[in-house]
């Protein structure tokens, strides 16, 4: 599993390794362990999964991946603060 962009400001993508392709779900806790998202993807969808943490604060979340067989966790997404380009 790759995590991408990483650091990400409040979107990023998880790709779905060879192992998990017929289908699954995606888990995001926080530091302490809270589950902040779930997600199920399935078979034939993309090989790619968008996460929108938009409204989350910054820090590191944990990502897994699980399907009835196997279970992988990411290392951590790092989340910071999203700056504004201002253009004059």
């Amino acid at each position: 599993m790759k995590i991408f962009p990483n650091p990400a400001r409040s979107f990023a993508y998880v790709s779905i390794p060879a192992e998990l392709k017929k289908g699954g779900n995606l888990v995001i806790r926080n530091k302490t362990g809270q589950i902040i998202e779930e997600k199920s993807f399935a078979e034939n969808n993309a090989n790619v999964i968008p996460l929108d943490l938009t409204g989350q604060p910054n820090g590191f979340y944990n990502i897994s991946l699980a399907d009835e067989n196997l279970e992988m966790n990411s290392d951590l997404l790092n989340l910071v603060e999203s700056r504004e380009t201002v253009l004059i």
